[in-house]
């Protein structure tokens, strides 16, 4: 359980390309968290709470279509909080067992290794939430560019969206 432990205590990013995106579903949190009304924060925050919250979806949604982007390299890219103070607890858990499960890795020969080929494989891992979590995003902005009224009148969209078997990541 420490290379669960360790996999946790990192801080994925994201491209910064994402950060309207993430904002326009997400309450506003940092210096203007609480100079919102209750009934601007409800509307702002009815689909996630948090950036986590939204990372988590948009990472299982590229993991659910198989869908992955790299991180641009030369852009810009944001961090927030460590996977270990992500909530609920159980989601989060789901959320990284998906990456493990595409991350191609020997559990039984990962013990035998040295710590600097363990610390290669957890930063693997790392990037490879990202990459889907990026994919994830790359959907739902693709989504808005699409059918820009989908959010606008569906309390169901991401859910509806994760069903959809009409999308395609590719």
């Amino acid at each position: 359980m420490e290379l669960l432990k360790r996999i946790k205590d990192r801080t994925p990013e994201y491209d910064a390309i994402y950060e309207s995106l993430i904002s326009k579903f997400t309450v506003l949190q940092g210096g203007r968290a609480g100079t919102a009304g209750e009934a601007s924060t409800w509307e702002q925050g009815k689909y996630f709470f948090t950036k986590y919250e939204i990372y988590m979806y948009a990472t299982l949604l590229g993991l659910k279509r198989n869908y992955r982007i790299p991180l641009s390299p030369d852009g810009q890219r944001e961090k927030f909080i460590a996977i270990n103070a992500w909530h609920p607890q159980d989601l989060a858990d789901y959320v990284v067992m998906g990456v493990l499960s595409k991350a191609r890795i020997d559990f039984n020969k990962l013990e035998e290794r040295e710590e600097k080929e363990i610390e290669r494989e957890i930063l693997n891992i790392r990037k490879l939430m990202e990459e889907y979590a990026n994919g994830g995003f790359d959907m739902i902005r693709s989504k808005i560019e699409t059918e820009p009224t989908f959010f606008d009148n569906n309390d169901n969209c991401f859910i509806d969206m994760l069903e959809d078997n009409h999308l395609n990541g590719n």
